[in-house]
């Protein structure tokens, strides 16, 4: 190559670097990068924009934003008659409150909802706290956003303002989160957590899995949303996104990036407290509809655990109507729980518990649980023969199983279920009377048992 050619050739590619912003030549203008003061100005721009409001407090700024929310047609769509009142309240939280009716108004408790960093560890920086005092229908909302993370202090002593004081505190999954989690950053930044201290905790998480596990499977707030509640979030970010749009944001992105996590939390705030009203109307009788074929058990189950009062015969009613549906497993389950009432009261209800457990024993002569209730319940009748033919072929079945299988059957007695029905043989053989052939057909076997009504 001749050295003019070279000498072109240096210049053309001196004349490309310098369009690439490279080489000596002049340099292409490239975008400038704001400054954190600018960034930091933005950011305040947006949220006042957005309604954040700063206030002075603590020696640094806190933003918060007041909204009010109608909750009338969320609790409509829900079918909850209104909103949740302190007694109902407490009844999801404690059980049965007995005579001692609160005296204090719905606005003395508060939900809250926390949006966060992170999950676990020191990245669990609460950037977003929600607070909802309840109004009759309306929930007045404040939420504090935390615009700079070096004012930390300001907008946790916000946040705490809002809650201390407070009857009760509602959360979803708050005890094990949301109030841990503030809790840590509190102390983090030399805050005393006390104000957290509330007279009660009502976390609506732990009445929908007793109630609804398994008509929900996973109990996340948005599943118990769409099928309690009838209700459905459309366009809205979700909670995962979260921590990624609130670092993009302060790093310099506009406000909209961040503006559908704060209606999230907004959102997580309502349906936390008309989940609460839904829940409590379940208790009273206003069953979910349509009716899981699980609801009436599981909620029998809670009433008779958390000692409500059972006026009308509630519990039986609802465990009578789980039997009737004949659906499994839970019509079993309800079976079993039903014969136990039964059986405590006894007279004329024992003699009813004997039919229930014979037609549970006849329909899964496995289920030695069954039959055991049935042998205690029959020598108690002194109907000594009929419990010594279930006690001898319950001795059978189980001689017929494996250990391993046994020792797993539930409600195994002391010394395990061989051991027990060997025992139980030997003291009926020894009763006048229960050698003679009983009166009809053996409950729980034989081709002319009871018609069963549950399935193998």
């Amino acid at each position: 190559m001749e050295a003019a050619d070279r000498a072109a050739a240096v210049a053309a590619l001196r004349q490309r670097l310098a369009r690439l912003g490279g080489g000596s030549g002049p340099a292409a203008p490239r975008p400038s990068i704001p400054d954190a003061a600018t960034v930091a100005e933005r950011r305040g721009e947006g949220a006042r924009a957005a309604g954040f409001e700063p206030q002075p407090l603590g020696g640094g700024v806190a933003w918060v934003r007041r909204v009010s929310v109608d909750l009338g047609p969320f609790l409509d769509r829900a079918g909850a008659p209104g909103p949740v009142t302190p007694a109902q309240l407490i009844r999801l939280a404690l059980g049965d409150p007995g005579p001692h009716t609160p005296r204090w108004d719905a606005s003395d408790a508060a939900v809250l909802d926390l949006e966060t960093l992170g999950l676990r560890g020191s990245g669990v920086l609460a950037f977003l706290a929600g607070i909802g005092v309840p109004r009759g229908d309306r929930l007045e909302v404040d939420q504090v956003l935390l615009v700079d993370p070096g004012a930390e202090r300001p907008a946790l002593l916000a946040a705490l303002a809002r809650i201390a004081g407070r009857r009760m505190l509602v959360t979803y999954n708050g005890r094990s989160f949301d109030v841990p989690a503030l809790r840590s950053r509190l102390i983090v930044n030399r805050l005393d957590p006390a104000g957290l201290e509330v007279g009660m905790h009502c976390d609506v998480l732990a009445p929908v899995r007793r109630l609804f596990r398994d008509r929900l499977g996973a109990c996340t707030l948005g599943r118990a949303e769409r099928d309690l509640l009838g209700l459905e979030r459309r366009g809205e970010v979700p909670g995962c996104e979260a921590p990624a749009r609130y670092r993009a944001w302060l790093r310099g992105a506009g406000y909209e990036v961040l503006e559908g996590v704060v209606v999230h939390n907004q959102l997580d705030l309502c349906a936390t407290m008309v989940l609460a009203a839904r829940l409590a109307a379940h208790l009273e009788g206003r069953l979910v509809s349509p009716v899981h074929p699980a609801d009436r058990y599981r909620l029998a189950v809670h009433l008779e655990r958390s000692g409500v009062a059972d006026a009308g015969g509630s519990v039986e009613e609802h465990l009578r109507a789980t039997v009737a549906g004949a659906l499994g497993p839970w019509d079993r389950h309800a079976a079993h729980a039903l014969a136990s009432r039964l059986r405590r009261r006894g007279g004329a209800a024992e003699v009813e518990a004997v039919e229930l457990l014979g037609r549970l024993w006849h329909s899964r002569p496995g289920d030695l649980r069954a039959a055991r209730a049935l042998a205690v319940s029959l020598e108690r009748l002194r109907r000594h023969a009929e419990a010594l033919a279930v006690s001898e072929r319950a001795l059978v079945v189980c001689r017929g199983l494996d250990s391993g299988r046994l020792g797993a059957m539930r409600g195994a007695p002391r010394g395990g279920w061989t051991a027990d029905w060997e025992r139980r043989c030997g003291r009926l053989r020894a009763r006048p009377g229960a050698q003679s052939p009983p009166p009809g057909p053996v409950l729980g076997g034989g081709d002319a048992a009871p018609v069963p009504l549950f399935a193998n």
